[in-house]
């Protein structure tokens, strides 16, 4: 475990031999994310491919988060950590 964030019901878990981070969420819908660089940049070359913004960028507290939809229709929550990541105690707890 990488992190835990119980006040919003979310857990960050490292993949072996990887630099992949798997988020567990017990309030939210399934949904791929993806980390980008910049979610705006992100979100205006997936529009300009085609797809739709289903929520447009917005802060959250290691960086930006936005929802864009494929050409297909599939939603993908574009993440950029450009406000760095938790901060946790000896237990992995988000503070």
């Amino acid at each position: 475990m990488l992190w835990r964030n119980d006040a919003v019901g979310q857990a960050g878990l490292r993949l072996p031999e990887s630099a992949t981070e798997l988020v567990l969420s017990t309030a939210l819908e399934y949904a791929p994310n993806w980390l980008v660089t910049s979610v705006d940049e992100a979100v205006e070359r997936l529009v300009a491919a085609g797809g739709q913004v289903v929520s447009p960028p917005a802060p959250i507290p290691v960086g930006r988060v936005a929802v864009v939809a494929d050409p297909f229709g599939n939603p993908l929550v574009l993440v950029d950590l450009s406000a760095g990541t938790y901060v946790t105690d000896a237990t992995g707890q988000v503070v």
